[in-house]
């Protein structure tokens, strides 16, 4: 997992396929997760499309899922798709993302990621 951890952060994007819960229990719409150097986004089928800031956290009592915070303050529960890595891997690629995405904004470059 680290090799391909380190290929997708040297590539300084990725997209995973996720679920999307609707209003309804159990149902969930296909989306696409795009992460890159700057942030990520939660695009969805039809006029749903969403863009995201850096915040995320694992729900409570939902191990399988992640939550992403928009900068408006509204909190989307994704799970990843059969096709896409566990939820951990997706959320330590966010989180390096994010901490390199600091430390660029503050003006270092140490590090392997982001040359």
């Amino acid at each position: 997992m680290k090799e391909l951890i380190e290929k997708i952060l040297s590539i300084g994007h990725v997209s995973y396929e996720v679920l999307l819960p609707v209003k309804f229990i159990n149902m969930w719409d296909p989306a696409l997760l795009a992460i890159n150097r700057e942030g990520y986004s939660i695009k969805c089928n039809g006029q749903r499309g969403v863009v995201m800031t850096e915040k995320f956290r694992h729900p409570y009592g939902r191990p399988t899922e992640f939550s992403i915070q928009s900068a408006k303050g509204a909190e989307y529960n994704l799970k990843p798709a059969k096709s896409s890595p566990s939820r951990d891997a997706i959320v330590l690629i966010l989180r390096l993302y994010r901490m390199k995405a600091l430390e660029k904004s503050k003006g270092r470059k140490k590090g392997i990621f982001f040359k």
